[in-house]
């Protein structure tokens, strides 16, 4: 109600605004420099405006920015705090930092999470074939300590062929490269073209020897024998004779061809020969040094050269010509086995007891208890013959009934009583030593007589 009509009515201005916007325009476009200005003045509108839009989109960016920062700020800060994270060595350090720069893409923080997953594949890989090579040179290393233990059992006693036992070893290996072992070489060599002739030479003498000796004996063991008739009768006189030969047993034979194996090329200057010559000594002293059964049982075959030899018993008759063949008591008789068992039983004795040149053993006493108690007279009398031409000084215990057979062979008696199986009497028995015989009363030689048949 308070308004005027010129308040609101708007088509005048309206006419009047469009008037001072031609004056404006004819102005400018009749003024050179008016248009200039306001040309400057629309571009720099622009300007203003594309400054504004650039400004607001870069206030939203940095905005973003700000928060991305303190959130990556928060998250370093709950990392610095994690108790579970051990701080990097240097030189963990060093090795992580050349493996991110040799990555293709630079490290930033869209893709560390990929680039971490890559460094630790590539990290296991490694960590893999590692491990792949500390097996391999485990086994390789626990191969070298077996054969080491199997090839040295002396030096490796008590040493396992695993990895806890290698400083053990290497222990040994220093010992061993400190030691100057090259230097010691031509010395070796020295002792075994030496030292390991002359003990190969002493023992393969040894053996030639042992077997030497025992031919010699057994000479003097036929020499007697070819004294004593082993049987005789009206129309036949034989001899025993014993004929030691060699068996020929086949670890006998290889010993001694190992021997010469070893003592071959012993004074040549070739290296080769000389270690192949050594690795042969050093088969043959681990055999023989061996607690093994079978290379103890090996031994004593190889070494007793009594088991070489084979013994026997050829009876012959006067002019040589052969009756009998004795290679065991088996198939004869009682009698036959007795008298071929006393026979062989005086040669052993006399073969262990030895003697000097003239046949008589060292040790001569040979105590006989029961004496040819189930034996005939002339059995009797045919044991003490050959154990006198023997050598030997017999000690008898006998029943009464063998007195008069064994008194060509004695040189005195006594005569042992034991009442009441308690007390024990002896009674010296005079000897008549030109007659070889008893002085004992007649009627004892009757009872004994009577006794015999």
């Amino acid at each position: 109600m308070n308004l005027q009509w010129q308040e609101v009515d708007v088509a005048p201005l309206l006419t009047g605004i469009d008037k001072l916007e031609r004056r404006i325009r004819d102005a400018l476009e009749g003024n050179t420099e008016l248009k200039n200005v306001a040309d400057q003045i629309e571009r720099q509108k622009k300007v203003v405006k594309d400054a504004d839009g650039a400004l607001r989109k870069t206030t939203i960016d940095y905005e973003k920015v700000v928060g991305k920062v303190d959130e990556h700020e928060e998250t370093l800060k709950n990392l610095q705090d994690d108790p579970t994270i051990v701080p990097l060595t240097p030189r963990q350090q060093q090795g992580l930092d050349e493996r991110f720069d040799a990555l293709r893409d630079p490290v930033r923080l869209d893709n560390l999470d990929s680039l971490i997953r890559t460094v630790e594949r590539s990290i296991n890989q490694e960590i893999g074939e590692i491990n792949r090579l500390m097996s391999e040179c485990e086994r390789f290393i626990e191969k070298r300590f077996d054969k080491f233990v199997h090839d040295w059992p002396a030096e490796a006693e008590g040493l396992d062929a695993t990895l806890a036992a290698a400083p053990d070893f290497f222990a040994k290996l220093t010992r061993l490269e400190t030691d100057g072992l090259p230097a010691h070489e031509q010395r070796f060599f020295e002792l075994l073209e030496s030292q390991s002739h002359q003990n190969l030479a002493a023992l393969s003498t040894y053996l030639s020897d042992a077997r030497k000796e025992i031919l010699e004996r057994m000479d003097l063991v036929n020499d007697s024998l070819a004294q004593v008739p082993f049987n005789q009768s009206t129309n036949q006189t034989t001899f025993l004779q014993i004929d030691p030969s060699d068996r020929q047993l086949p670890d006998v034979r290889e010993f001694k061809q190992e021997i010469q194996q070893a003592l071959s090329h012993a004074w040549s200057e070739d290296r080769e020969l000389a270690e192949s010559r050594f690795l042969a000594l050093r088969r043959l002293v681990e055999r023989l040094s061996s607690q093994e059964p079978e290379n103890k049982r090996w031994r004593q075959a190889v070494l007793d050269v009594r088991q070489h030899m084979e013994f026997i018993g050829r009876e012959t008759d006067e002019s040589g010509v052969e009756v009998e063949v004795y290679r065991s008591g088996s198939g004869k008789s009682g009698g036959q086995r007795q008298k071929l068992a006393t026979t062989c039983l005086a040669a052993a004795l006399r073969y262990q007891l030895g003697g000097n040149e003239h046949g008589v053993p060292m040790y001569a006493p040979v105590v006989l208890d029961e004496a040819f108690d189930k034996a005939d007279n002339e059995f009797t009398a045919l044991a003490m013959n050959i154990f006198k031409n023997f050598g030997f000084q017999m000690i008898v215990a006998t029943p009464l009934k063998s007195v008069m057979t064994l008194e060509p062979f004695i040189g005195g008696a006594c005569f042992i009583d034991i009442s009441d199986r308690r007390i024990s009497g002896v009674l010296m028995i005079e000897y008549d030593s030109e007659q070889q015989h008893l002085k004992l009363p007649a009627h004892t030689h009757q009872e004994a007589s009577i006794e015999i048949s």
